[in-house]
C-alpha cells in the first residue's frame, strides 16, 4: 500500500469525524448543571471563616437550553466540513488514478528493459562471433591486428551494454515496487502505516 494513499485515507477519516462533530452542532443543546456552594459572611475575615463550618449549603440546579433561531454559524461549519470531506474523497480518487498510471508506467519500463536484455545478449553473441571470425582470419593472415582489436573492443562494449541492461531491469523493478508500495515489504522491512486504511462508505 502506497503511504501517500494511506495518508489521504486517514485525512478522509478525520474529515468524516469533523462532519459528525459539526452535524452535532446543528442540534439543539440542553445542558444540566448543578452548583453546590457555601459562603460565609461576617464583619471580619476571621469570623467569616468560622461560618463556613455551618451546615447551610447553597444548591443551584437547572437546565440550559440553546437553539439559535437560524443557527447560521453551525450550518456554515457543517457545510465547510461536508465540502472538505467531498474534496478529500475526490483527492483520493485522483491520487489513486495517478498511482495506477505510475505503476503501469513502471511496469512498462520493466518490460522494456527486459527486452533490452534480449537485444544486448543478441548483440554480444554477434560480437563474439565477429571476434572469432577476425581471430581465425588473423591466424591465416587475412586480417590485421587492428581489425581484431576493433572486434575485441566491440565485444567489450556489447558485454558492458548487456550488464547495463541487467542493471536497468533491476532499477526498473525497484521503481515498480516503490510505485506499488511493496518495496519495504519485499525487503522484509515492517513499517508503521503499511496496513491499508479502509475508506468509509460514501454518504
Amino acid at each position: 500500500m502506497r503511504p501517500d494513499l494511506n495518508q489521504a485515507r486517514l485525512l478522509l477519516q478525520r474529515n468524516e469525524l469533523e462532519v459528525v462533530k459539526t452535524r452535532n452542532g446543528l442540534l439543539p443543546r440542553l445542558d444540566l448543571f448543578i452548583t453546590l456552594g457555601n459562603t460565609g459572611y461576617a464583619d471580619s475575615f476571621g469570623s467569616s471563616i468560622e461560618r463556613l463550618d455551618r451546615e447551610n449549603y447553597d444548591v443551584l440546579a437547572g437546565l440550559a437550553y440553546e437553539f439559535p433561531p437560524l443557527n447560521r454559524a453551525a450550518r456554515a461549519e457543517n457545510l465547510r466540513a461536508t465540502l472538505s470531506r467531498q474534496q478529500a474523497r475526490e483527492a483520493i480518487d485522483n491520487l489513486t488514478q495517478l498511482a495506477q498510471v505510475d505503476v503501469r508506467a513502471a511496469y512498462v519500463e520493466v518490460l522494456r528493459n527486459r527486452e533490452q536484455i534480449v537485444a544486448t545478449a543478441a548483440t554480444r553473441i554477434l560480437q563474439e562471433e565477429k571476434l572469432r571470425v577476425e581471430t581465425e582470419k588473423f591466424a591465416v593472415g587475412k586480417s590485421t591486428s587492428l581489425l581484431v582489436a576493433q572486434a575485441q573492443r566491440d565485444l567489450l562494449d556489447s558485454r558492458i551494454s548487456e550488464v547495463q541492461a541487467v542493471i536497468n531491469v533491476m532499477r526498473a523493478q525497484v521503481e515498480l515496487f516503490r510505485q506499488d508500495g511493496s518495496l519495504l515489504q519485499r525487503r522484509g522491512i515492517i513499517s508503521p502505516g503499511d496496513t491499508p486504511v479502509n475508506l468509509p462508505d460514501r454518504p
